[in-house]
């Protein structure tokens, strides 16, 4: 496999490092600090942390980051949520759609 393969490895540690890489890559390019990132076996995730900003600002990383992972952030609920996908893995992208009191 070489760099900027779309192709996910077929053994799981080995699936998880090139998700981890592309989730680097993601938000360095992004140019959003302070990002949560989980990756497992199967997705990618990444929170938009209330720390932050303002609730207006979550929402706007949330559709930036979507557009560039092939998504579109919607509110439902509580959430501003977006699913999309990083070099061939699932990303979920996610904040608190108002401040916690």
């Amino acid at each position: 496999m070489t760099a900027g393969t779309w192709l996910i490895p077929a053994r799981p540690l080995a699936a998880q490092a090139h998700a981890l890489r592309a989730a680097a890559a993601f938000i360095e390019h992004a140019g959003i600090a302070g990002l949560s990132l989980t990756i497992d076996e199967h997705s990618i995730s990444i929170q938009v942390p209330e720390r932050l900003a303002e609730a207006d600002a979550r929402t706007a990383a949330v559709a930036l980051l979507a557009a560039a992972a092939g998504g579109h952030a919607s509110a439902a609920g509580r959430w501003v949520t977006a699913d999309g996908e990083l070099a061939g893995h699932p990303v979920h992208i996610f904040t608190p759609l108002a401040d916690t009191p």
